[in-house]
């Protein structure tokens, strides 16, 4: 898992005004102010094998559904993680541009 964790987190770092900060025992993955992704660092999240993402606003089914998990159980994951987080990111871009 800390192997998937680092790809996907270099990846990350690769996006334009990306930046990580450390929170809770995670990382916290930011565009700009907006937070977008947790990854597991000192800690996991709910499920040992997941990372999390947060949610387009129109995907809440109740209020302070915010965030979603995703399991990674190997490389082949990697892509399904990367769509996620790939949306939660452009959510965050529209976020930064409103307020």
């Amino acid at each position: 898992m800390r192997h998937l964790c680092a790809l996907l987190g270099q990846e990350l770092l690769r996006w334009p005004d990306v930046n990580v900060r450390p929170m809770f025992g995670l990382r916290a993955f930011y565009r700009g102010t907006v937070v977008f992704a947790m990854l597991p660092d000192k800690r996991a999240l709910e499920s040992p094998t997941a990372i999390a993402h947060k949610l387009a606003d129109g995907l809440r089914r109740r209020e302070g559904e915010k965030w979603r998990l995703c399991e990674l159980k190997d490389e082949r994951d990697i892509d399904t993680a990367l769509a996620y987080l790939h949306t939660a990111y452009r959510k965050a871009v529209e976020r930064s541009r409103k307020g």
